[in-house]
């Protein structure tokens, strides 16, 4: 039997909601840090300084299931070709890279777990800046889509089908070995949350008001071989095959596409639902721009 899914009271999501204020700012500072030339442990540096001052607990740092090693860093940094759980480091950036900023904090006893990928601004964007932002808006569409169906007394298998639809028909490939998860007094908790239905495993479950769900897409796509009208180009199969790196944490593609990550929380609510951390929405380049 799975473990029963958390149903969270409207005090409650109100909880999640304000570590998911603390957790945006932290994101909005470390894309404000993403600047030609700053490294990647430089944004780290700036989502520290937001969650030490806010007195929130940085829940990456130390984190280490399944007896991995400890990740080093208070957020995940990822760049380009690489897809989730970056270590920050002395990999220097420059202006059009894809810079995926991901945090995890607990601020009184609620968690939050939010990323965004952000376009590095400043500079010669070079070839590969407005694909990339192509492919941030298109992994942000299924964000928004999962949010127009997710209501009391849908499956989401069917939401989970609709974003995968929607992304395959754009020409997008799909990272199919993370999904979403619960979020609560936990940082991951059930259930197990997909962006895609074909080929996963896990239960289906039923929408209920005071589920609080992290929806985390991730899209990717060959950057530097558009294909006509701005569609990604030519690509084998849907589902993006990755590896993990030297580093025990770092995933990226083994085609070297450029990955997408974005991973908003939303709750359920008895009319549809609600985004935790909407203000997201309006980070689109590094710099602070």
């Amino acid at each position: 039997m799975s473990p029963a899914i958390p149903l969270l009271s409207p005090n409650d999501i109100e909880g999640v909601r304000r570590a998911g204020v603390i957790v945006e700012d932290a994101i909005r500072a470390g894309a404000a840090a993403a600047t030609p030339g700053a490294t990647t442990l430089a944004i780290d540096h700036a989502v520290r300084a937001v969650l030490a001052n806010a007195g929130a607990e940085a829940l990456f740092l130390g984190y280490a299931p399944g007896g991995a090693s400890p990740f080093p860093a208070s957020c995940c940094v990822s760049v380009n070709e690489e897809v989730v759980h970056g270590v920050p480091g002395a990999r220097s950036l420059r202006a059009g890279d894809l810079v995926s900023i991901d945090v995890g904090a607990r601020a009184l006893g609620w968690c939050a777990d939010a990323g965004v990928s952000v376009v590095v601004s400043g500079g010669d964007p070079g070839p590969h800046a407005e694909g990339a932002l192509r492919l941030v808006r298109a992994t942000r569409a299924l964000i928004d889509l999962a949010v127009s169906r997710a209501r009391p007394g849908v499956r989401w298998s069917a939401v989970g089908a609709a974003m995968e639809a929607q992304a395959r028909s754009a020409g997008y490939g799909i990272v199919t070995d993370f999904v979403g998860h619960g979020v609560g007094r936990e940082l991951h908790q059930p259930p197990k949350v997909p962006a895609y239905a074909t080929g996963f495993t896990g239960e289906d479950f039923v929408l209920e008001a005071g589920m609080v769900l992290a929806v985390e897409p991730i899209l990717t796509a060959p950057i530097f071989g558009d294909g006509p009208g701005g569609r990604p180009g030519r690509r084998d199969g849907w589902a993006t095959p990755v590896a993990l790196g030297a580093d025990g944490w770092t995933v990226a593609t083994r085609t070297g596409e450029w990955a997408c990550h974005e991973e908003w929380v939303i709750g359920v609510t008895p009319e549809g639902c609600a985004v935790l951390t909407a203000s997201l929405g309006g980070l689109w380049r590094g710099g602070g721009l």
